[in-house]
């Protein structure tokens, strides 16, 4: 798994819990706390994650997942990885939205939430979230029906990055 796809995992339970625990980092993608904390931090210099430490809980719960500035790299390899990773939550959050009515076109739906981005960068954003399990087809309708877009979002932990369930080893938090 590649250090976006986790990032990009890490948010998508985000999504989906209520708190996410060190012993959920370990145990889905096999990173201590130290990455973690870095990959709660990437999440928060995009500008797509604001989460606090729960001592009660012993997790991180999120406090908001609105959009908000981006933070300014002087690196510019960082900057545009950050650019990167946030076009790429926003897409998430979106394809959940579409998920729940009839989806419209996604080429239509990129190009209203990232205008300006080119055919290819959307073409390499897709396949990226199918990497996760994100999935966007046409279903054709029938003779008096128009066909409609459907969109897939895998639950919690139900993307292709987290592995099975390990037996009596599995943490599931609040989700």
């Amino acid at each position: 798994m590649t250090k976006l796809s986790r990032v990009l995992s890490v948010y998508h339970l985000f999504l989906n819990c209520e708190e996410v625990s060190f012993q959920e980092f370990s145990l889905n993608f096999g990173v201590g706390q130290r990455t973690a904390l870095r990959d709660i931090r990437l999440l928060r210099q995009a500008g797509v994650l604001e989460a606090r430490w729960d001592r009660a809980r012993r997790a991180f719960v999120p406090v908001s997942l609105k959009l908000f500035p981006q933070e300014e790299q002087e690196n510019r390899t960082r900057q545009k990885y950050l650019i990167r990773l946030r076009r790429l939550c926003v897409l998430m959050r979106r394809m959940a939205e579409e998920d729940e009515t009839d989806g419209m076109n996604k080429t239509t739906l990129y190009r209203e939430i990232l205008p300006g981005i080119s055919d290819r960068t959307r073409q390499r954003d897709f396949e990226e979230l199918e990497k996760l399990g994100y999935s966007a087809w046409y279903e054709l309708g029938f003779e008096d029906e128009s066909g409609r877009w459907l969109y897939e979002i895998p639950s919690a932990y139900g993307l292709k990055t987290i592995p099975g369930i390990r037996g009596e080893n599995r943490y599931v938090a609040s989700c």
